[in-house]
């Protein structure tokens, strides 16, 4: 099971989980479980633990929003613009998180 589902993505989102948009939604949860994946151990990808969905989710959002937003970019309320949401940051953020969970082999350098 993925530690996020398309349809639990849509619904954080608060958007319908219809076509055409299950394909995207589908997609990027997967990205989001993926890579995660790849940064905690096998046991906690097959427990799922809660910190482990929780960011899962968060990554998953930020993915989605990335796609939909203009350029990728945040934009605050005053509409300047924040950072590219996709950088190396989009895993660091989640790090505290899932540091209990995490697989010490990926932690190079």
């Amino acid at each position: 099971m993925a530690l996020v589902t398309g349809a639990q993505l849509a619904e954080n989102l608060d958007i319908a989980y219809l076509a055409p948009d299950v394909a995207i939604l589908d997609q990027v949860a997967s990205a989001a479980s993926t890579l995660l994946g790849y940064l905690i151990t096998p046991a906690a990808v097959i427990a799922e633990p809660d910190p482990c969905k929780e960011a899962a989710m968060s990554m998953a959002v930020e993915m989605f929003q990335a796609r939909t937003s203009a350029g990728g970019d945040a934009v605050a309320v005053d509409f300047t613009p924040g950072p590219y949401r996709l950088s190396a940051y989009l895993t660091k953020r989640v790090m505290a998180v899932i540091g209990r969970y995490l697989d010490m082999k990926t932690q190079v350098g």
